[in-house]
């Protein structure tokens, strides 16, 4: 099974239970699925997830909704280089006594960064959903942040970067060939 014109419908129906305020935003949002197949996430879980069954909307709406909830910003779970406190102590002269609280400090500022995007989508979506921009909470669509229905049925698909943050190869290469705008 993969998207079809009852997608939107049953994908309403499932947000009226999970958060009725949400109900046209997540039909919209799957509308451009629907549209857009290719930027429909694969969803991990208990086998494979078919893109459009009843189960992968269901899975969709828990993220939209809980995605939206607020949160506060964690640090990485990820494990440093070893060569990192190497560098640290040899070419930037922190004392050995000091290493574990300079990785750990890097940690924390590496999660503040990534938490500065999260607050950046969340602003933005503060001011454009009333004008009918659909903030694609919990990451469901494949590297797009926002999107748009204009009234001549076309659709338009943005992609938030912070000035700032320089942005990596990867992050780049997968608006290649799609009409995703940065």
């Amino acid at each position: 099974m993969a998207f079809n014109a009852d997608s939107s419908v049953t994908a309403q129906r499932i947000m009226e239970t999970l958060d009725p305020n949400l109900v046209p935003r997540f039909g919209l949002l799957v509308s451009f699925l629907f549209a857009h197949p290719d930027a429909a996430p694969k969803l991990r879980g208990n086998g494979n997830i078919e893109i459009g069954s009843y189960d992968y909307l269901s899975r969709l709406a828990h993220k939209f909704v809980v995605s939206r909830a607020p949160k506060a910003p964690s640090p990485p779970s990820t494990i440093p280089n070893t060569m990192v406190e190497f560098i640290l102590q040899h070419y930037f002269d922190v004392p050995q006594e000091e290493l574990d609280r300079a990785v750990t400090l890097h940690k924390l500022s590496m999660g503040a960064e990534n938490f500065v995007g999260e607050i950046l989508e969340r602003y933005i979506a503060s001011i454009v959903e009333c004008q009918n921009w659909v903030w694609c909470s919990g990451s469901i669509v494949k590297a797009v942040d926002f999107i748009q229905l204009n009234q001549d049925g076309t659709w338009v698909a943005l992609q938030v970067k912070n000035r700032d943050n320089s942005e990596n190869s990867s992050s780049s290469a997968i608006r290649t060939g799609t009409e995703i705008k940065k």
